[in-house]
């Protein structure tokens, strides 16, 4: 059985401020970002939510739920499911496409959900 391999980079880009008349460099805060690299063939969940923010056309690309049921919800700022549709069927490269331009422009979740993991993206409405 191959193994599979995850790498794991924590990048952090340090900026130096101008250098004061005393010769010394000021330091700015921190920029960090996570990278995550996976080998082909890993269990490694995603999803994506594009564009956004939007103007009510959405796409959502889930990866590495294949074979699983989903469950796709859309929840308001305060947590009310105003969308549900299950999910079944899916191939490792899943993309769905949802026209939410009856929505009031705002901030809303999308959340997906299978037997034991989930995952939630915010999405703002124009």
């Amino acid at each position: 059985m191959m193994k599979r391999l995850h790498f794991f980079c924590l990048l952090t880009v340090l900026t130096l401020g101008a250098i004061r008349s005393s010769g010394t460099a000021a330091l700015a805060q921190p920029v960090t970002e996570r990278v995550t690299t996976a080998v082909r063939g890993s269990d490694e969940k995603s999803m994506l939510v594009y564009p956004n923010p939007s103007t009510g056309i959405v796409h959502v690309a889930i990866n590495g739920f294949e074979g699983r049921r989903l469950e796709l919800q859309i929840l308001n700022v305060i947590g009310s499911v105003i969308y549900r549709e299950n999910l079944s069927e899916l191939n490792d490269r899943y993309t769905k496409t949802l026209d939410l331009t009856k929505f009031a422009g705002g901030l809303y979740y999308i959340k997906i959900a299978s037997d034991n993991t989930s995952e939630m993206r915010k999405l703002v409405i124009r």
